[in-house]
């Protein structure tokens, strides 16, 4: 069972199988698994991969209850999904920690989450603001609607209904329904070819005093997800932002196949 990769989303594993697996195999080593762990009660396939600006991937029963909705809980969070209708990946609990640390430090009145999901990145981040006896208002923006749905499920479960709301729609219509200018905004986004760093440049504060050499207080930061090489994401993020922003701080996120990763840029506005 170690070999065949998977992700447990509450009470469902998720089982990615080679290809030609027999689906008496499937099935047998699925019934195994659901003995082995005792805090499973559903086993699915991964039958295709996720793709689409919506995240979403189809996956077939195999094992325990018919089901495809879960609790799932991390970070001291708690957050209900469909693992068919929504996105959400659990080996980014750890990046969503780091993010929610270090916005926790910046201490933001307004933060903006872009391709929010299921909202986990809104309520992480409202979590440690919270423990950290810190106020703030978190805007949730996804395109799905049926991820906006559970979003505000989540956001009710964890009782942040006076610190996140929904702003469903696309992404580059943010700036058409708010005049809000955002201290930090977060941008978990998918591998597709739009950076949206253009939008983000249109919701950020600018720097109180521009002659001011450097990033001076004041200017909203940005945290970004990009993917490919070092160099192709920061190549990327300079096109897109024409010298709009201060130095860039960059790191691995994790791999999203073989020899492919997902990066984590963090800047200023200048």
């Amino acid at each position: 069972m170690k070999k065949i990769p998977q992700d447990l989303i509450g009470s469902i594993a998720i089982l990615k199988f080679p290809r030609k697996t027999f689906s008496i195999v499937k099935k047998l080593k699925s019934r195994k698994f659901l003995k082995q762990h005792k805090t499973i009660t559903t086993v699915v396939e991964k039958t295709d991969k996720i793709s689409g600006r919506l995240r979403v991937h189809k996956t077939k029963h195999l094992a325990g209850e018919k089901t495809k909705e879960t609790v799932h809980n991390e970070n001291g969070c708690k957050f209900k999904i469909n693992v068919d209708e929504t996105y959400f990946s659990p080996r980014l609990s750890n990046e969503r920690k780091i993010i929610a640390e270090r916005i926790t430090k910046i201490a933001p009145k307004k933060i903006l989450v872009m391709f929010a999901g299921i909202s986990p990145y809104p309520i992480v981040i409202a979590k440690f603001l919270k423990q950290a006896n810190k106020k703030t208002t978190i805007i949730s923006n996804e395109i799905n609607q049926k991820a906006n749905v559970y979003g505000q499920k989540n956001i009710q479960l964890n009782k942040f209904q006076k610190t996140v709301s929904l702003l469903p729609g696309d992404a580059k219509k943010i700036p058409l329904k708010t005049k809000d200018k955002f201290d930090v905004i977060v941008m978990p986004r998918p591998n597709l070819k739009d950076t949206f760093l253009r939008t983000a440049l249109k919701l950020s504060k600018m720097p109180k005093n521009s002659a001011t050499k450097g990033t001076p207080s004041g200017a909203t930061t940005i945290f970004y997800h990009g993917f490919g090489t070092k160099d192709e994401v920061l190549k990327e993020i300079k096109k897109d932002t024409k010298n709009k922003i201060g130095k860039i701080k960059i790191r691995k996120a994790g791999d999203i196949g073989v020899g492919k990763w997902r990066w984590l840029a963090e800047f200023k506005v200048k």
